[in-house]
């Protein structure tokens, strides 16, 4: 029998200066909605790391995008020393976000919670939301990620067993 529980996770503040995330932009204090070329398609990209560097981009339909092509590519960036982790992120409404997450070197993957949590952040950073907190939806699974947008901890709720989530 299974037993579900409630838990909280912080993944502390986002780090948004591009030389700490490693992300080579210096145009601007932070890279927020950046293009970055990817054969020849410009895909509008917001950085910052959660313990983990993070590009997020702002799709008009998660479930409609092949992510393999623009995740394999802005993963690998040349902007991205280190590579990043790329999460696509749509909009549903101000309360619900859908994500899909392409980890560096992994692919696609079901569900991460600090991928739940770099959907919300950039949301917030992009003022997609102005609320503390929303719902994110990723992989089939729900979870509450909240922020106070400034510097403040990024902190993920959700309802797992012992084999949900990484």
């Amino acid at each position: 029998m299974e037993t579900f529980q409630q838990h909280t996770v912080s993944f502390g503040c986002p780090v948004r200066t591009p030389c700490l995330i490693p992300v080579l932009h210096a145009s601007t204090p932070s890279c927020v909605n950046e293009p970055f070329m990817v054969d020849g398609q410009a895909f509008h990209v917001t950085c910052f790391s959660l313990q983990n560097p993070y590009g997020v981009v702002i799709t008009e339909s998660v479930d409609a995008l092949d992510i393999s092509f623009p995740g394999s590519k802005l993963s690998a960036h040349p902007l991205f020393p280190n590579g990043a982790d790329i999460v696509f992120v749509e909009i549903e409404n101000k309360d619900l976000i859908k994500a899909r997450l392409y980890k560096k070197e992994e692919g696609e993957v079901g569900f991460s919670k600090r991928g739940a949590c770099a959907a919300f952040v950039a949301a917030r950073i992009l003022q997609k939301t102005h609320k503390a907190s929303a719902v994110v939806e990723m992989g089939g699974k729900m979870c509450s990620v909240e922020w106070d947008g400034v510097d403040g901890d990024v902190k993920f709720t959700g309802i797992s067993t012992e084999a949900d989530y990484e």
